[in-house]
């Protein structure tokens, strides 16, 4: 029974970091930029994510430290814009590669081919990965990238439900959780204008009950113009903060212990998207379960390197294996 509760918390925390299709897409120069979102109708821009994530757990029977890397290629489709700006857009991910390796075995995934993987890890996620593939969000989007009227595919519902204990949680895989994971994958920047060293912060909540919220404070600050790939391009250097806001009564006390969050964005100004960016998270967590006059601890890390990348098209995918 401990070691399929154990596979069942490490589930969640694999669906967690999946589905937080996570957080952020989320040379200088003196002179201020003013930077927007720039959309076309029947325009579609391919987005491919690469995540590498290295989580250990101590305090149980025994330590335990797995590893997941992924790619997923998502594309945004611009369905209108309307004379106020603001754009309806899809949001679709057509493909994900997924290897963990864990002590509970090897899971390998990928979207494109035909045979599932077998076994206690696929149970819990391949429903959820097959149920991402395809399903269209929807949500509006105006030029300084804030995110409005977010909706969640049906198709998306249905998996979470198939997957059992992973699904059944509430919060971060609930339709408003969800909704909250699609408004953090933006980069919301500022209507005025930006002098280098300029700064602003995003603040966002993320329900975890029964234990309680995990609130995200976000500092964006404006570092100019730099050349990359050749391109003029502005960057926005991203530090993130972590706390948790516990429910009172429940039996379950969890504490940040330590934490690093740091990242870099790449804005093509004259398009007006996101070209690329490269998010790195380093936390560390400590659990305890109090059941009477017994106590256990948990202490789990998570470090997790995130990058994204603005690609040509989907003959993209056949470049990388």
């Amino acid at each position: 029974m401990r070691s399929r509760s154990l596979t069942t918390r490490r589930l969640g925390w694999i669906g967690l970091q999946l589905l937080l299709v996570v957080a952020g897409f989320g040379g200088s120069s003196a002179r201020a930029a003013t930077l927007q979102w720039k959309f076309q109708p029947g325009e579609t821009l391919r987005y491919s994510m690469d995540q590498k994530t290295l989580t250990s757990v101590k305090g149980g029977p025994r330590d335990i430290k797995s590893t997941m890397s992924q790619v997923i290629d998502m594309e945004w489709v611009v369905k209108e814009v309307g004379t106020d700006g603001l754009a309806s857009l899809t949001q679709k991910v057509t493909r994900v590669r997924t290897k963990i390796e864990s002590a509970f075995g090897v899971f390998e995934f990928d979207s494109q081919e035909a045979k599932d993987p077998e076994g206690p890890i696929a149970a819990g996620l391949v429903p959820l990965l097959r149920g991402l593939v395809g399903a269209e969000f929807s949500f509006k989007m105006n030029a300084q990238g804030e995110m409005s009227d977010v909706k969640v595919p049906e198709k998306m519902l249905e998996s979470i439900k198939k997957s059992g204990s992973l699904g059944g949680n509430a919060g971060m895989f609930s339709e408003e959780g969800m909704k909250n994971m699609v408004v953090e994958s933006s980069l919301a920047v500022p209507k005025e204008d930006l002098e280098k060293g300029k700064s602003w912060t995003r603040e966002s909540k993320i329900s975890m009950p029964p234990i309680g919220t995990m609130q995200l404070n976000k500092t964006y600050s404006y570092q100019g113009a730099e050349t990359k790939d050749a391109k003029n391009l502005e960057r926005i250097d991203l530090v993130t903060k972590v706390d948790i806001k516990l429910e009172p009564g429940n039996n379950i006390d969890m504490k940040v212990q330590s934490q690093e969050g740091k990242g870099s964005f790449f804005f093509d100004n004259v398009a007006g998207r996101i070209a690329e960016s490269t998010v790195s998270e380093k936390l560390e967590m400590v659990f305890t379960l109090k059941v009477g006059d017994q106590e256990s601890r948990i202490i789990q890390g998570n470090e997790t390197t995130t990058s994204m990348k603005l690609v040509k098209g989907p003959e993209a995918d056949s470049t990388k294996k």
